[in-house]
């Protein structure tokens, strides 16, 4: 039987703060001298991790934390590299974030265009007020409605009865989703495959966007 381990976590030698191995940047003395940011994390040599911020990057450079922890002289210009990754990997992130973003709203369109046809969705936070005292309902709120809405919509889901959720749609997005005008709540039957496929299309992305943060905390 193979049982699965945990790596203890690394320190920053910039921060002296503690985080899983695959939330650092690693930083090798190779074998044969060579200073190297290691973006795999598998090159041999001895190793040195720093948090992926340019404060840390830069309080390193001022205290020489990577000389002393390599035991080697670092050049500038392994900081300037470490800088520049931190950097490109935000933008490349960013990217993948909207790309996500979009393939999202595009299957919501599609799911709730779909309710609408079928006559399965209530407009308005009225609406859902009044519906809310029958069958259980799924209730949606676009990202940039009102307080005063979403406190209504959150207060309908509060006995456990109702689902609420925020969608990654403005209003104008979702309002022509459902071919309506200025509509910052809906709600359609919580008991359908239509709700059940949104509810999972939702936590999906709100998985993806803390997947980082879940992998750096299972460790490798």
């Amino acid at each position: 039987m193979i049982i699965a381990t945990r790596q203890r976590p690394r320190t920053c030698v910039a921060c002296r703060e503690e985080s899983p191995k695959r939330a650092l940047l690693r930083v090798v003395r190779s074998p044969s001298g060579d200073v190297l940011l290691d973006e795999r994390g598998k090159l041999p040599g001895r190793g040195a991790y720093l948090c992926a911020t340019h404060a840390c990057v830069e309080k390193a450079r001022k205290t020489k934390g990577l000389s002393r922890a390599l035991k080697t002289e670092v050049k500038p210009e392994v900081y300037d590299r470490l800088s520049e990754y931190i950097s490109s990997y935000g933008a490349r992130a960013g990217e993948e974030h909207e790309r996500e973003t979009a393939q999202v709203q595009k299957e919501l369109r599609l799911l709730l265009g779909l309710a609408r046809r079928a006559d399965l969705v209530h407009i308005g936070v009225d609406s859902v007020k009044l519906h809310s005292v029958g069958e259980s309902l799924l209730i949606l709120t676009a990202a940039d409605c009102s307080d005063s809405v979403m406190g209504t919509a959150r207060g309908q889901a509060d006995g456990g009865k109702h689902v609420c959720l925020g969608v990654p749609m403005d209003i104008s997005a979702l309002s022509s989703a459902i071919g309506a005008n200025g509509v910052q709540a809906i709600a359609l039957p919580g008991r359908s495959g239509l709700a059940d496929k949104i509810k999972l299309l939702i936590s999906g992305r709100e998985r993806i966007e803390r997947g980082a943060a879940l992998e750096q905390n299972e460790g490798v």
